[in-house]
């Protein structure tokens, strides 16, 4: 049976102006009601496409977590952090909405020989399983999806699973390839071109290829063509439309209305704007600062101020990726000693794994910015900062910046140039590594600026080059800092290092890319740890099993293991709770 949800909104738009006489009183039945009979393709396809966006952005949150490029605010340790209840969404969503809805669109659109209905719903549900598949493992798909003909399906092992992947990505590119006799209306992804969408399912090949470690498969897509130019990005676009219905990026709403916002990961700001003693060029773009000023602050306000207060292991030096012996940042922007704010950049977090109370701070926490939620570009206006006296918060009814007409960057070219860089590196692809690396960085670093100037606002602060119109130097003296440490790096695994590093620079909301590195290199070998414990206990190599699917599926596995690995997991021996050391990968 066609399974209809979540189609109240299109339906709503569908039915404006329309009328109706009903003749016959008596009948029971709405005529204008949507049945799985009456259903458009397009109707299935608006459904499916409009839910993606958010499905996907609602998966990012633990993956961003564990690559410190968000903060972990809900635990001291992982398993306290990461329980089985938080993974129920995701996981319903895929099973008793999303892939019901693309089966019976890729059902419709065969018989209507629609053919990029029928691709690129293949394709959305590909990348939907292995989602699933790279979070948790082993999931049920040979039995699922069968009503009440089996309440419990098994699960089938991850492999099996990437197979079944792989074969939808194959049938969505032979799909493609026919004529088709209809198109979708709207494609909130392509525009409907069936070339783009061809040129994806390459990529996403490419990407099971690379996580499998599949030399001879990651050549196949390389040579069928992989996304590698801003049109081709794989984006979810929001707009700016602010009630019935608020059609803005998520991380808008939640920062830009009446609302504090999430804390921002100290670490991760830090890496940003001061390890290189560079600016990163994506800075001012990724954060908005709200209060420049420390002084006054204490331990109620900013806990980590306070040397006396701090764990003795964070004034412990230790050697960074690019070779450089540093100490790890606190908040406010800066290796603090004492309250000093002319130390203090205004970059207002809290460190990894700090779960204390919320102080009233609202308008004092560093907010997300210009990319990717089209909120405001960060010029140095803050309400108490030294560079300017204006309103620096945010909280002003959703009337600042781009207004949220941002995206969901699902897959961008950075991500797949800094992929291929990775690939050669380990050998899996004749490219050259260093010539891919520096691509994707200046890649990055072009698509956040030229994103950012389509929604909103955005300037050059006190030529700083980091602004609308940079200086190419600024951005040269960033690149060429990275590539000097990369060419004196002693070996692979210390390129390697670099390399992960700078991919997690390049992806602020995308964490399934950074989650799936990190488990196929083990790098970074640093990273800041929790705030209050020197060990947050085993990383999650996995994450838990839903309990909605725990307890209701008889044949669900236990995972009493956060250090479980999937199939293609490369990393050797990683736990990420503070300073780690080097692995012995399987390369």
């Amino acid at each position: 049976m066609k399974k209809l949800n979540k189609l109240y909104l299109i339906v709503a738009f569908m039915f404006v102006g329309y009328s109706c006489e009903i003749t016959d009183l008596d009948q029971l039945n709405n005529p204008n009601a949507v049945t799985a009979e009456n259903a458009g393709l397009d109707l299935y396809w608006n459904a499916v496409q409009t839910s993606f966006g958010g499905w996907w952005y609602g998966n990012q949150t633990p993956m961003l977590q564990v690559a410190r490029v968000a903060c972990m605010t809900w635990g001291e340790t992982y398993d306290n952090a990461y329980l089985s209840t938080s993974f129920n969404g995701s996981w319903n969503a895929v099973y008793s909405g999303l892939v019901p809805d693309i089966d019976a669109m890729i059902e419709a659109g065969a018989a209507a020989e629609s053919w990029i209905h029928v691709g690129a719903g293949k394709i959305l549900k590909g990348y939907a399983l292995q989602m699933l598949v790279d979070k948790h493992g082993a999931v049920p798909y040979s039995e699922a999806w069968q009503g009440t003909a089996n309440l419990s399906p098994k699960v089938d092992d991850a492999q099996s699973v990437y197979a079944a992947v792989e074969g939808l990505y194959d049938e969505a590119i032979a799909d493609l390839n026919k004529t088709a006799i209809g198109a979708p209306g709207v494609d909130i992804f392509y525009g409907s071109d069936k070339s783009k969408w061809i040129t994806l399912a390459n990529t996403l090949k490419f990407r099971l290829a690379l996580n499998e470690g599949n030399s001879g498969k990651i050549a196949a897509a390389l040579s069928a063509g992989v996304i590698d130019e801003k049109s081709e990005d794989w984006v979810f676009q929001y707009g700016s439309n602010r009630q019935n219905p608020d059609s803005r990026h998520p991380w808008y709403g939640g920062a830009y209305e009446s609302y504090s916002g999430p804390y921002q990961s100290n670490y991760f700001m830090w890496e940003l704007m001061e390890e290189k003693g560079i600016s990163d060029p994506r800075l001012r773009y990724y954060y908005k600062r709200q209060d420049l000023n420390i002084v006054g602050e204490d331990l109620f306000t900013i806990d980590c101020v306070v040397p006396d207060t701090r764990p003795v292991w964070y004034d412990t030096p230790y050697t960074n990726a690019y070779g450089v012996t540093t100490t790890w940042p606190f908040c406010a922007g800066s290796n603090l000693t004492t309250v000093d704010a002319s130390n203090a950049k205004g970059y207002w977090g809290r460190d990894h794994g700090n779960n204390d109370g919320t102080p009233p701070d609202g308008r004092k926490r560093t907010h997300r910015g210009a990319y990717p939620a089209a909120g405001l570009y960060d010029d140095g206006d803050a309400a108490t900062g030294v560079f300017g006296s204006g309103v620096g918060h945010t909280q002003n009814g959703g009337v600042d910046g781009g207004g949220g007409d941002g995206h969901a960057p699902m897959l961008m070219s950075a991500n797949v140039y800094f992929m291929r860089a990775e690939a050669a590196l380990d050998n899996l692809s004749s490219e050259n590594a260093r010539d891919m690396l520096e691509t994707a960085i200046r890649t990055s670093i072009s698509s956040v600026m030229s994103y950012s100037a389509g929604w909103g606002p955005v300037g050059d602060f006190n030529g700083d080059g980091v602004g609308g119109i940079p200086e190419t130097r600024s951005i040269d003296a960033y690149v060429n800092y990275v590539m000097n440490a990369y060419d004196a790096a002693s070996d692979n695994e210390a390129k390697m290092n670099i390399l992960v590093k700078e991919h997690r620079l390049a992806s602020f909301s995308n964490g399934i890319e950074l989650y799936n590195a990190m488990r196929r290199t083990g790098h970074p070998t640093e990273m800041q740890g929790p705030m209050k414990t020197p060990d947050a206990g085993t990383f999650p190599r996995l994450f838990p099993y839903p309990s909605d699917f725990s307890n209701l599926n008889k044949n669900a596995p236990v995972r009493t293991d956060l250090g479980e690995k999937i199939f293609w997991d490369r990393a050797g021996a990683v736990s990420y709770t503070h300073l780690t050391l080097p692995t012995n990968r399987e390369v």
